[in-house]
C-alpha cells in the first residue's frame, strides 16, 4: 500500500483501539509500510499507545533472551513478529540488565570464529584475496567483513567455501547464466584481507612467501602444457604484484623473465568492455626453474585443478628429463 491509500478513520481505530494490534500488524494486514500508518494516527487524532498501557503484553526476561540474544532478532522484529512494542523491549532488556547491541553487533546473525592465526594459512589467503576476493566492510564501523567472490568452476566455488566454511556462514548462489556467487561474512581478526598491499613479511621466509604465491596462483594462475612442454603463468592488471613475485623468485634462485604487457589499455574485448589498464604476464617455461618452483609449490597449492595440473606438469619434466639423459 503507498502513503496516500485511503483507509477510515473508523476502519484505523477499531484495528488499533479495540483489536490493539501494533503499528506493524496493522501495516501488514493492510499492505503498506509503518511508517504510514503512523502518519495516519496523527492525521486521524488517535492517541498513541505508551508502552505501560499493556502490561499483559510484556515480554518475559526468559522470551527476551530467547528472541533478542540467541535468535538475534533486533527490537523492531520482535514487534513484528510478536506484538511487543519497541519501546516496551528496549525498556525491559534494560530493566532485565540485558546487553543492548550496537549497529554493528545487531547484523551479526550467525556464529563466527577468529581468525587462526597461523601465518602460513594467512600468507595463502592474502594471496588467493589479491588474485580472486572482492573484500569489504558493509559500513565503516560494521563488524563484518564481507567476503565475495563468483565463478562458472564449480572447484573454484568449493575451495572458497572450504577456506572460509570453518570461520562462519558462507552462502552460495547460482545464477541463471550458470555463474555460482558465494559470499562469506567473517569477523574483524580478517581485517588483513581488507587491503590490496602485500604485506612485506610474506617474503621472511620461503614457506610463507610460497604459500603467498600458491593462493595467488590458486586464484590467478595456470599450469599447462603446450606444444607437450610443461609452463607455468600469472595474468593481472597489477604490474607491481607481478614484479614483487618474480623480484622474489630470482632471490630464491628460480629465475624468470620479467612480466610483460600486452598493451590493451583502452582497448576493447568481444562485449564492448574498454580495459582501463594493460595485463600483464609472468611466465615460466624452462624446466629447471619450473621444476624447483613446482617442486615448493606442491606443499601450499589447494585448487583440485591446479594440483592435478602440477603433478601433470612435474611428470612432464621428468619424462623430459630422463630422455634427455637417455639421449647421452
Amino acid at each position: 500500500m503507498k502513503v496516500g491509500l485511503n483507509i477510515s478513520e473508523a476502519k484505523l481505530k477499531g484495528l488499533y483501539e479495540k483489536q490493539k494490534l501494533t503499528t506493524y500488524q496493522i501495516a501488514e494486514k493492510l499492505g503498506c509500510c509503518q511508517a504510514t500508518v503512523w502518519k495516519k494516527l496523527i492525521r486521524f487524532n488517535i492517541k498513541r499507545r505508551t508502552p505501560y498501557e499493556l502490561n499483559s503484553n510484556v515480554p518475559s526476561k526468559e522470551e527476551l533472551i530467547k528472541l533478542y540474544l540467541k535468535k538475534k532478532l533486533s527490537t523492531w522484529e520482535i514487534e513484528k513478529r510478536y506484538g511487543y512494542f519497541r519501546g516496551t523491549v528496549y525498556r525491559k532488556l534494560k530493566e532485565f540488565d540485558i546487553n543492548i547491541r550496537d549497529r554493528a553487533d545487531s547484523h551479526i546473525l550467525y556464529p563466527r570464529k577468529d581468525f587462526s592465526g597461523d601465518l602460513i594459512e594467512k600468507a595463502y589467503l592474502i594471496g588467493f584475496r589479491l588474485g580472486d576476493l572482492g573484500v569489504r566492510k558493509i559500513y565503516p564501523k560494521s563488524k563484518t567483513i564481507c567476503v565475495a567472490s563468483g565463478s562458472t568452476i564449480k572447484e573454484q566455488i568449493d575451495l572458497i567455501e572450504s577456506l572460509f566454511k570453518p570461520y562462519c556462514r558462507v552462502w552460495i548462489k547460482e545464477t541463471k547464466n550458470g555463474k555460482i556467487n558465494i559470499q562469506a561474512a567473517l569477523n574483524d581478526s580478517f581485517s588483513f584481507l581488507l587491503s590490496k598491499q602485500i604485506p612485506l613479511w610474506v617474503r621472511n621466509t620461503p614457506d610463507t612467501f610460497f604459500a603467498f604465491l600458491a593462493g595467488f596462483s590458486d586464484a590467478e594462475g595456470t599450469i599447462s602444457l603446450s606444444k607437450n612442454m610443461a609452463y607455468f603463468s600469472l595474468g593481472n592488471y597489477n604490474k607491481n604484484l607481478l614484479y614483487f613475485i618474480y623480484k622474489n623468485l630470482n632471490k630464491m634462485n628460480i629465475f624468470c623473465n620479467k612480466p610483460t604487457s600486452d598493451k590493451r589499455k583502452g582497448k576493447s574485448n568481444s562485449e564492448g568492455y574498454i580495459y582501463s589498464e594493460n595485463y600483464c604476464t609472468l611466465r615460466l617455461s624452462r624446466k629447471d626453474n619450473l621444476l624447483r618452483l613446482l617442486e615448493k609449490l606442491k606443499f601450499f597449492i589447494k585448487h583440485p585443478l591446479k594440483i592435478k595440473a602440477l603433478n601433470i606438469a612435474i611428470d612432464n619434466i621428468n619424462k623430459r628429463n630422463r630422455l634427455k639423459n637417455a639421449k647421452k
